[in-house]
């Protein structure tokens, strides 16, 4: 059956086309059960980790003993495009980046299988965990808190991560809960008195608590288990434990010879709020899970176990992504329904009542299977489906219109209904049917970009996609049979003549644009000029810099972080005190500035012992770091602006003496990763990398707009370096022996590991903390090879240095990262980059004699550029091939195709006026509005073409031709502005990240009645006088 008589035969068939409509609404009512609702689209990252940690060890000895073994085997893993790791105190990591693309479980195996080749790890490092980074979405996150020991809200938190777990909540994880280890401390003069060594008491505690089996005994057919259990689970059971007998007979116990306590781990991270302890829960979501629902879930689980528990402990959600998917799908829906009233405005404005209802009736049908196909096609309800869909109003309504249009101009002419209906249908749909190809051809390549902000916007083009051919099913086999019945209903009715506007219409027409559209033709080339003209005045406000270009817009954040840092080896009772100060502050400005009562702040918490705050970093630990987290109330709910209050937090805080560093910045929390100045420094020594980034850092703070300004590569704790001597060696001594005798000394020899109450607990030997000042370590003895014991200074000498708490490196080669947050409401990455490049960086590179780059989301800009600008020739290409294919010329696709560079006119002037900086979502919307800008001309060359096919001139042919198309032209680009202006003109923040696509469809379509009725003529016109004049040659040629 051919496509001309399907759509008879729905357009003849009484049911047929109701039927499929029925199972349109039908698909998109069970797809919206089946769509998940979340903030962004799910994406991947291509990172897998590799972590080792080394207790004890510099970040120099880190480098030089776990990363440059390990890089040389990651390095040259299949697929891999990059390796970045950090050597910090007592830690290496690794992060791979793999190709776009590549099989991740594959390379999740070969990184495993590689690490387990290395042989030349430290026997103390410990075992390598490796992992694949899942960039799973926030649902939100919850703080315990309140005047109770750490140990209590640990099992609390233990219990709601349980629970939560069994709720059906993929990913759930506890956040600044110390690990619990079992100390043994024993003074220096009780190993000497019992000639013993920690390792000889390690092993003696790892002997004795155990609990092993010991086999089967069997009496008759009945078999029992033997077991020795022996493990001691706490500290009072290890203190029991046997070290040694004496001659006289006496069983000497641990606790009689050492202190055994159990405490936390030392340097690990820990949370404060208000003064109090406090533990994190971080949730989040796996991809299939509703963001919407799983809050829900939380926040009713927490209702219910709030009520049991004491009131001055405190379960605190933020940081709920679930509020921020709300807010931004109830404000596209808000304005998708205001948009389609005013499409339904127009419509009724333009068309007969009842053809204009069954026009607006198509929309909410070709959504719904949208809707539908999208579940099929695994999509979700998101920012950028959501404005697709909103986008795709236009295009439902544009081939609706030049459907019905055209029926009713039959209808006027004189043809049955359903005569007028199905020829109608039939003649426009080679047309449409090209015009749609064309805009998928537009939106398509998309898919083909491969970088992080190619995943994040791969659902634009699909449900684009999928709108064009619901739109297409609604417009050729139900729209046809439902403007027949609006026809017929219109012979039935009392004959009534053209209304007040359809008059004034036609005689602006026949008159005023007749006159108009001739001169435009007759002067042809002063009309292409002016054009052109106006696309020179649009690049040379781009160069000027009038108009600029923000390349991953953000809306103004609600977090803000202040990071701390003081000097290495202060104590975590000094660190706690900044991290009070900063809360206090913070809290200080919201009563000053807000009037406080909640005002400003919703939420904040400090974590002592790392620093917070920026995403895909790996954080500063020690306890001389901190940091402090802020929730502010939604920006739309409060006056003060993110930047301000980052302004005033960073004057408001009293730096108590030592603080080294102390960098206030806002926390992005969506788009893609990296930092939004990110500039790299490498080829030199550490020491010279660190004072050329002092001098970028310093530039940097001075620019306008620009703020939490830092380095990566922060001074750590003084060192002492141990250099042995020739005596040393000559007892047999070796470096690593030397050093595994002082790391156990100073660090603990670990004696056993064993689970309880849900972690992991180590018991650590280590010498009295008397013993451990640098005293001790002067007064220290080593083991000989032979048994005897000597003094550490007649086999080492020790100096002293100061290091770095982090070494960074990329592809085995050093470096150094100065990074900023940028206020996009002042300044944008390019001009601060075009800034510092100028300024900066050339002095740096000559003074210090290093290499300066930039990364980060520069790179992630270039990377996204270059696949756009393939994905636009991909576009135009098949945007000609089609055209070419439907005119059977060469020469007409180039004119049709001739509109598209003005659409970037439009898009131009449309930003500055409205003041925002283009952006890749512009980008993008160009090539969305290349597409709707040739449907538009495609049509009205099919009409001149036959119009000259019947007999007229070509200058008849074209006045004929725009007056039959202004009225549907007008229909078209109102319906889609009209239907974008609500989120043009929406206040809200959350909607600044769409807005640019939003301007540049509207004012690149204010422009498209214009280009397509007497620029696309004017070209048709210049072609005709080119063929004439070569015809002419020819003619004279061959007289």
């Amino acid at each position: 059956m051919t496509s001309r008589t399907i759509m008879e035969s729905f357009t003849q068939h009484k049911v047929a086309a109701n039927l499929l409509m029925i199972l349109m609404l039908l698909s998109g009512i069970w797809g919206l059960s089946q769509l998940n609702r979340q903030l962004m689209p799910d994406f991947t990252l291509e990172l897998i980790t590799v972590d080792i940690s080394w207790p004890g060890a510099s970040p120099r000895d880190v480098e030089a003993n776990l990363l440059e073994a390990l890089e040389d085997e990651l390095r040259f893993i299949e697929s891999a495009d990059r390796v970045d790791s950090t050597a910090f105190e007592g830690r290496a990591s690794a992060v791979v980046t793999f190709e776009d693309g590549a099989d991740l479980a594959k390379g999740l195996t070969d990184i495993q299988s590689a690490v387990a080749r290395i042989t030349t790890f430290p026997t103390d490092s410990e075992r390598p965990v490796i992992s694949q980074v899942l960039p799973n979405e926030l649902v939100g996150r919850l703080e315990l808190s309140g005047p109770f020991p750490e140990k209590a809200l640990k099992i609390l938190a233990q219990q709601l991560r349980n629970d939560l777990l069994d709720l059906g909540l993929a990913q759930v994880e506890i956040n600044g809960a110390r690990d619990t280890e079992i100390w043994v401390d024993v003074p220096e003069t009780e190993l000497r008195r019992l000639d013993m060594s920690l390792n000889d008491v390690a092993e003696r505690i790892g002997a004795e608590s155990i609990d092993l089996p010991a086999g089967q005994v069997f009496s008759g057919n009945v078999s029992r288990q033997i077991r020795s259990e022996g493990l001691a689970r706490n500290a009072a059971e290890v203190g029991d434990i046997e070290i040694m007998s004496t001659d006289t007979g006496e069983k000497l116990k641990l606790k009689d010879i050492a202190k055994v306590y159990e405490a936390f781990e030392e340097g690990s991270a820990s949370h404060l709020v208000q003064g109090d302890s406090s533990i994190g829960i971080i949730i989040k979501r796996s991809r299939g899970i509703d963001s919407l629902t799983a809050q829900r879930k939380v926040e009713a689980y927490i209702a219910g176990l709030q009520a049991e528990l004491p009131s001055t402990l405190k379960v605190s959600m933020f940081d709920i992504a679930a509020d921020m998917v709300r807010e931004r799908l109830s404000m596209l829906l808000w304005n998708g329904f205001v948009g389609l009233v005013l499409v339904l405005i127009v419509l009724y404005i333009f068309l007969n009542g009842r053809t204009a209802f069954w026009v607006a009736a198509g929309i909410p049908v070709a959504i719904f299977a949208t809707i539908g196909g999208m579940a099929i096609f695994g999509l979700s309800l998101n920012m950028i489906s959501m404005f697709a869909i909103i986008m795709g109003l236009g295009i439902i309504v544009d081939d609706a219109i030049v459907v019905s249009e055209h029926a009713e101009f039959l209808h006027r002419q004189g043809a049955s209904p359903a005569d007028a209906a199905l020829r109608a249908a039939k003649v426009m749909s080679l047309p449409v049917l090209a015009a749609s190809i064309t805009t998928i051809a537009a939106f398509s390549p998309i898919l083909t970009m491969g970088s992080t902000v190619g995943m994040i916007l791969r659902e634009l083009p699909i449900t684009i996609i999928l709108i064009i051919i619901a739109s297409l099913i609604e417009c050729f086999l139900v729209l046809p049979m439902h403007l027949r019945g609006a026809l017929e209903a219109i012979d039935r009715g009392p004959k009534k003549g053209p209304s007040k506007f359809h008059l004034a219409f036609n005689r602006f027409r026949d008159t005023r644009f007749s006159v108009i559209s001739e001169f435009s033709f007759a002067n042809r080339y002063s009309t292409i000029t002016a054009t052109f003209c106006l696309f020179i005045l649009g690049i040379l406000m781009m160069a000027s810099g009038r108009v600029g270009f923000d390349f991953f817009p953000s809306p103004e954040t609600d977090y803000i972080a202040v990071n701390i840092a003081l000097s290495p080896g202060s104590g975590r009772d000094v660190t706690e005190s900044m991290l009070l100060e900063a809360e206090r502050a913070a809290y200080a400005i919201e009563e000053r500035l807000g009037g406080g009562n909640g005002s400003l702040i919703s939420f904040g918490f400090g974590s002592l012992g790392t620093s917070v705050g920026r995403s895909n970093d790996s954080p500063m630990l020690g306890d001389y770091v901190g940091g402090y987290t802020v929730e502010l109330m939604p920006s739309d709910l409060r006056e003060m602006r993110t930047s301000d209050f980052i302004s005033a937090w960073e004057d408001e805080i009293r730096p108590v003496p030592g603080v080294e560093a102390l960098t206030v910045f806002e926390v992005n929390v969506a788009g893609p990763p990296g930092k939004d100045l990110d500039v790299r420094l490498s080829g030199a020594p550490l020491d010279v990398m660190k004072a050329a980034a002092m001098e970028v850092r310093t530039a940097v703070a001075r620019i306008p707009g620009v703020n939490g300004v830092s380095d990566n590569l922060p001074y750590g704790m003084e060192e002492y370096v141990l250099d042995l001597t020739p005596e040393g060696r000559a007892m047999g001594f070796t470096t690593e022996s030397v050093a595994r005798q002082i790391r156990n000394t100073f660090e603990g020899a670990i004696a056993k590991r064993f689970s309880r109450d849900q972690e992991e607990i180590l018991v650590r030997v280590r010498l009295a903390s008397d013993d451990r000042s640098i005293n001790g370590l002067r007064g220290i003895y080593l083991q000989v090879p032979n048994g005897r014991e000597v003094p550490l200074t007649e086999v080492v000498t020790l100096r002293s240095q100061v290091g770095f708490s982090q070494i960074r490196r990329e592809n085995g080669l050093r470096e150094v990262a100065v990074t900023a947050s940028i206020d996009q409401q002042v300044t944008t990455i390019n001009e601060v980059a075009s800034l510092i490049n100028g300024l900066v960086l050339e002095r740096v590179r000559a003074e210090y004699g290093v290499n300066a780059e930039f990364k980060g989301k520069a790179v992630e800009q270039a990377g996204a550029m270059g696949d756009f600008s393939i994905a636009l020739l991909l576009a135009l290409s098949v945007i000609y091939i089609v055209l070419a294919w439907v005119f059977s010329s060469y020469s007409t696709p180039l004119i049709i195709m001739a509109v598209i560079p003005f659409g970037f006119v439009g898009a131009v002037f449309g930003h500055y006026i409205m003041g925002f900086a283009l952006n890749i979502f512009s980008l993008q919307a160009l090539m969305g509005l290349a597409g709707i800008m040739v449907n538009d001309s495609i049509v009205l060359v099919m009409t001149i073409k036959r119009e000259m096919a019947a007999g007229s001139s070509l200058s008849e042919a074209v006045l004929v031709g725009t007056k039959e198309r202004l009225r549907p032209v007008i229909m078209t680009t109102t319906t889609t502005v009209v239907g974008l202006l609500p989120i043009l003109f929406e206040t809200s923040q959350q909607a600044q990240l769409i807005q640019p696509l939003a301007v540049t469809l509207v004012f690149g379509l204010l422009l498209s009645p214009f280009l397509v009725l007497f620029y696309v003529p004017a070209l048709l016109g210049v072609g005709a006088d080119i063929k004439s004049l070569r015809g002419g040659k020819r003619v004279m040629q061959a007289g």
